[in-house]
Parts: structure tokens; sequence; C-alpha cells
């Protein structure tokens, strides 16, 4: 299949709390990029058997448009749709609230799009081997990219993120306990354990199409990080060069902060608790890479990896 006519050019496979906002805001920005209006498709992650929203799991449109929630969530974004003047998101939306989920449909809207063409969901960090080969059989020469943080301060993070939906939350107004049973629940594991995610994609698809990038690098040098991804994404010279030109012309809104989490300090047990429960594994993707994976290591352990390299990639290849 030629690269111009593959039908999806990459997927945002997570972490959740990543910078995955911050890369889905910035490259539906990006001259040459075409993103949905729509963060977190969650489709090959619609199985129940996943801890995530599930959203496309009722596949059928019939029994879907009964429910009154979801109607009203349909117009709502169709009126936004024509109010802004969108007319290519109405188009979206209508297929997106009433169709029939499979893998004809989810091809069919990218197909409505040009240039370079995907989606990012967090949750792809949590596929099987089985549904990360559907993945593959449908796009077998996508790019992916999976934003890392350091598992400790992701984790926690995370449980802030949870509690901002809740007006006024105040860190003693929950337990212990309910701390702990978040850290230790199978979605909130399944999105950290990122040497699960590395070995279950790269069983599946190239190395060499694989780009991990790095959140602390949205804090130290996000143009530097958003080129590195858009130059490994994307399809032509062409979509290069006007990302070039455009982030000589104006400033792209790299620095601005996507999806931010409520301000909670962490209870020092929970902070120990997290980091004997990440140490082995930092401390394994730190002798294997170095760089910031090492920065995470010291910085949360106090101590230096066997990997003598310090320096600090926005981004790293896995081959």
């Amino acid at each position: 299949m030629n690269k111009q006519q593959t039908p999806i050019n990459f997927w945002g496979i997570g972490a959740q709390k990543a910078g995955t906002s911050w890369l889905y805001y910035n490259l539906s920005k990006t001259p040459g990029f075409s993103i949905p209006p729509v963060k977190e498709f969650h489709y090959f992650d619609r199985d129940t058997k996943y801890p995530s929203p599930n959203i496309l799991s009722i596949t059928k449109t019939r029994d879907r448009v009964f429910s009154i929630t979801y109607l009203i969530k349909a117009v709502r974004a169709i009126l936004s749709s024509v109010f802004r003047g969108n007319f290519h998101n109405i188009g979206f939306f209508l297929k997106w609230y009433f169709s029939n989920y499979n893998d004809n449909w989810y091809l069919s809207i990218f197909n409505r799009y040009s240039g370079s063409k995907g989606e990012i969901t967090p949750s792809y960090s949590m596929l099987s081997k089985d549904d990360i080969s559907k993945m593959f059989n449908l796009s077998p020469d996508a790019k992916l990219i999976f934003m890392l943080r350091n598992p400790v301060d992701r984790a926690w993070s995370h449980f802030r993120h949870i509690k901002k939906r809740i007006k006024g939350f105040k860190l003693e107004d929950v337990q212990e306990k309910e701390i702990i049973e978040f850290i230790q629940s199978e979605g909130q594991e399944l999105r950290s354990n990122y040497l699960r995610t590395i070995e279950n994609f790269t069983s599946v698809f190239p190395k060499e199409q694989i780009l991990v990038g790095f959140y602390d690098a949205i804090i130290d040098s996000p143009e530097q990080l958003l080129e590195e991804v858009v130059q490994f994404i994307t399809i032509d010279e062409q979509s290069n060069k006007e990302f070039n030109q455009k982030s000589d012309e104006e400033d792209l809104p790299t620095k601005e902060i996507v999806n931010k989490s409520i301000e909670l300090d962490c209870p020092p047990e929970i902070l120990n608790l997290l980091k004997e429960k990440y140490h082995d594994m930092i401390l394994e993707l730190a002798n294997q890479y170095g760089g910031y994976f090492n920065k995470w290591y010291l910085e949360t352990y106090g101590k230096n990896s066997v990997n003598e390299n310090n320096r600090l990639q926005n981004t790293i290849h896995l081959n």
C-alpha cells in the first residue's frame, strides 16, 4: 500500500496524563495535518473488557438512538458546528453519532481528510496484542506516538484528573484507602505499564514505526518536540516545509497547558507506595535507554542507572 493511500498515517497510543492532549491540540493546528474534532475515539478499546470509557461499545445505531442523553450530545455537537460555520465537522458528527461502528465506518472517517491524518486515544496503551493486530491490519504503515511521563507523577496526575470533576474537591475529602485502591486498580496499572505497552506494540508493528516522546520535553523544549513528532509522521516533504514556514512566521501554541489536573500534593505514604511500585520499571528503562529515563530514576530515587547516557532527547526510537 502506498503511503499516500494509507487510510491512517498515525496513532497516538498513550500514555494518559503524559501530554496527549497537548499533542492533539498542537497537531490540529499544524499545516498538513487533518485531525478529527474528537480526541480519543476509543475504537480499538471499545470492548468492555478494557477499563476505559468504551464509548463505542454499542455498535448498532438502533441500539443508541433511543437514549435521550445520547441524542442531546449528538444534537449539541452538530448545532455547535453549525453555529461556527464548520460544515466539515457537521458531516463528521452525523457519521460519528448515526452510524454502525465497524472497520469500514472507522476507515471512512479518515477518508474524508487529506494530508497526515490520525487520532489519539491514550487508552490504546492498554490494548492486547490481538487488538493491536487489528490496528495493524487496518493501516500497517501507520506511525505510532507513545508519550511517556515518570509513572510516579503520571499516576498521581491521573488521580488528580479524576478528582477535578468534583467541584471544590480537597484531599481531606478522601481516605487514604481510596487512593491506594485507585493506584492498584487495573486501569491505572495498565496505563503506567510502559514495558508491557512497548512489548505488545513492537510484537506487531515494526520498531521503526514507533516514536517515544517525553512529557518532560513539553516543559523543556516544546517546539523541538513537536517538530520531531511532525517530521516522524509527515507523509511528504511539502508538509514539512509548511510546518517550518509557519514556525518561522508565528509562534505555535506549544507552551499552552492543555487539560491540566487540579493541584494536590501527594501524601508521603502514597508517594512512597508509588516509588516502590515503579522502581524496577524505571530502572529497566533507564538502564536500556538512558536520557529522560535516567533523569526520572535520579530524581525519584537519588541513584544513577548503569547507562551513562544522560543526554535528554525529546524523542527516542526503539530500533
